[in-house]
């Protein structure tokens, strides 16, 4: 049983999803455990990975949510996290998030930061990791007072790498919802636990014109797209949360 699974669910994502398996692979992390969700691609992406050392899972498209907890299901690791099959790993993260689980027992999950931005072709487009580092005094804390209090932090799960007991915990993501499923678990995990956020890097944001969140895709024209918007609203207003704006995190390193 690896030690460490990484859930990549993928819909129609030929043409970057062996990329995001090769900087897994690349850790070369002997407990490492690759779980692929295929939610009914149509295209021929995971053509590009049946040859690698993934475990794959199969079923009919479900959206976002339902491939995650596909994943988790599937997953046989202790330590559970995601990467979205257009981004990358970043090197060292995933070895330095299970370290600190390892020595601290009584914590459930751990966070990190973003390490840069990047275009379709993989050149960097944005520097995030120092500049980010420097907006909070790390490690710091991510609670429910924290964003009660007015607060923003990424609530992107590739950011964070929990113990699978979390899941059990705090439930799957909701399959009813659509759009944003991720900020929907976020808070409800935040209503149970809270997470330290450590200066590690955990992973490679690609920004390009089919980012299922985003309209636009070029520089400083990002932006949520208006169904966003309406939803991580209705998903914050859910949980007592009101804020002012909602706009893509990546902006502020473009």
């Amino acid at each position: 049983m690896g030690s460490l699974s990484v859930v990549i669910p993928a819909y129609n994502a030929g043409a970057y999803l062996k990329a995001a398996v090769d900087s897994l692979l690349a850790e070369r992390l002997p407990e490492l455990e690759i779980v692929v969700v295929d939610d009914g691609s149509t295209d021929a992406s995971i053509e590009a990975v049946e040859r690698l050392p993934v475990r794959l899972v199969r079923q009919k498209n479900g959206g976002e949510a339902a491939a995650r907890n596909a994943g988790v299901r599937a997953a046989s690791g202790r330590f559970v996290t995601f990467l979205d099959a257009d981004d990358l790993i970043a090197p060292g993260g995933l070895a330095s998030r299970a370290a600190f689980l390892e020595k601290n027992p009584a914590e459930r999950a751990v966070g990190g930061l973003p390490l840069r931005l990047i275009d379709e072709r993989g050149a960097a487009i944005g520097d995030v990791f120092e500049k980010m580092s420097a907006r909070w005094p790390l490690p710091m804390s991510l609670n429910e007072a924290f964003y009660r209090a007015g607060s923003f932090f990424p609530v992107s799960c590739s950011l964070y790498l929990y113990r699978r007991e979390v899941f059990d915990q705090v439930g799957g993501y909701d399959e009813s919802l659509s759009i944003a499923p991720d900020c929907d678990f976020h808070f409800r995990m935040l209503e149970r636990i809270s997470i330290p956020v450590l200066k590690i890097p955990t992973f490679i944001r690609r920004l390009h014109g089919g980012n299922l969140s985003l309209a636009g895709g070029g520089a400083k024209a990002l932006a949520f797209r208006p169904e966003v918007v309406s939803a991580v609203r209705a998903i914050n207003r859910r949980y007592g949360l009101d804020p002012k704006d909602i706009a893509p995190w990546e902006l502020d390193y473009l």
